[in-house]
């Protein structure tokens, strides 16, 4: 890609210097800095730009081994505590999970036949929903799921899940599932810039690296500010880390506001 199009890790670094002035001018920042610096604004444009993550459903085939690992126990350090093994391992880069979906037991509110509740809320508000009121049955049918979900003892399933371990805990009896079962998780990944090399040419993203190299440049300089060099110089790197500081928090304003998804796509 062109020297303005950076399409890998390399590109988007070099870009970002020639932006400070490089090689004009000397940009003290080692090189293992930057690229530490590029995996930050990677990681933060994923945690909150919409263009950095993106949802995928992982499909896990219940085995034999899989229920009986959930049926032992592991020894809280050198304690007399032991915890449960109901869990199932999910690939790196899974940021969370939003939502579980298996063949267990039968739900109230579930379409499936002309009895559950769901389908006679359906079949009554028709008229409804063909002149402009969809709502009406949209927030009813969340409210019925809801109190499926706390009151039907097949549905009252619970789910934990934490980055860092990568184990999604399924707190339900797992005698229910047999082996040749599937699980659905619906999950939000992150997005791999290595693959998805257009991340790279993001505006946001370049203007980003280019305030966390100059802040670590402006605290590189801080360390000898006011230092006269030869020919009547004087580093000012507190005056570069100010501004950088102030491009990096006015960047991270940005992408809160603009790009980041909203935490519910209906208020009503």
């Amino acid at each position: 890609m062109s020297a303005t199009r950076p399409a890998t890790k390399t590109e988007l670094r070099d870009y970002a210097l020639r932006r400070l002035g490089y090689p004009t001018i000397d940009i003290n920042v080692a090189s293992a800095q930057l690229d530490d610096l590029i995996e930050e604004a990677i990681d933060y444009y994923q945690e909150y730009h919409y263009n950095g993550s993106y949802k995928a459903f992982i499909k896990i085939e219940v085995t034999e081994a899989i229920k009986t690992a959930a049926k032992s126990t592991t020894q809280m350090g050198s304690t007399n505590w032991y915890e449960g093994n109901e869990y199932v391992s999910l690939p790196p880069g899974v940021m969370s999970v939003n939502h579980v979906y298996s063949m267990i037991g039968a739900s109230s509110v579930t379409p499936g036949n002309i009895f559950n509740i769901k389908y006679q809320i359906f079949l009554n508000d028709i008229y409804a929903m063909t002149h402009g009121h969809i709502l009406h049955y949209f927030m009813t049918s969340q409210y019925l799921e809801t109190l499926d979900w706390v009151t039907n003892s097949s549905m009252n399933r619970r789910v934990r899940f934490n980055e860092h371990q990568g184990r999604l805990y399924l707190d339900f009896d797992w005698e229910e599932l047999q082996v040749g079962d599937y699980i659905m998780v619906e999950v939000l990944m992150r997005q791999d810039p290595e693959t998805y090399t257009d991340m790279y040419n993001d505006n946001w993203m370049k203007d980003y690296v280019e305030a966390l190299f100059q802040q670590q440049w402006g605290r590189n300089l801080s360390k000898y500010d006011g230092i006269q060099m030869l020919g009547g110089v004087t580093l000012n790197g507190r005056q570069i880390l100010e501004d950088a500081s102030q491009f990096k928090k006015d960047l991270e304003e940005e992408i809160r506001s603009k790009y980041e998804i909203p935490p519910m796509d209906l208020v009503g």
